[in-house]
């Protein structure tokens, strides 16, 4: 992903700190803001943790990232790349992406709904294998 490109078009400056958050989030698939301030405070020791916050959401509000909001788990991001939904297991907290047929899902709801969805976010719960 161009970050850099990704950020101009939602009219934010490309600042060193937001490349890295975006990066980190990058590398790790889903993560949390915590976790993200952990691992790039080695390469920028003066950034706060109010820093990344103020980023993260800032990042998630021009839908640069996705917040996923599983039960009994503090929330996770992840870039906003494409549509999925996700598993998580209730007893170590695994999250992953599953690449299931969400237009038949979303043209189901609507449907039964009569909404006009634009966007998902689906957590299924349930206990991995391991």
């Amino acid at each position: 992903m161009e970050f850099e490109a990704s950020l101009k078009a939602k009219n934010l400056k490309s600042t060193p700190q937001r490349i890295a958050i975006l990066r980190e989030i990058q590398k790790n698939g889903h993560i949390g803001v915590e976790d993200i301030y952990q691992n790039i405070k080695k390469h920028y020791p003066c950034i706060s943790l109010a820093t990344v916050y103020k980023n993260v959401a800032t990042l998630n509000e021009a839908e640069i990232l996705r917040e996923i909001k599983a039960p009994t788990q503090k929330q996770k991001y992840e870039l906003a790349c494409d549509k999925h939904i996700h598993v998580s297991c209730d007893r170590c907290g695994k999250l992953q992406d599953v690449y299931a047929d969400v237009n038949a899902l979303s043209s189901e709801c609507k449907q039964k709904t009569g909404f006009d969805l634009f966007d998902i976010s689906a957590v299924f719960i349930g206990v991995c294998p391991e």
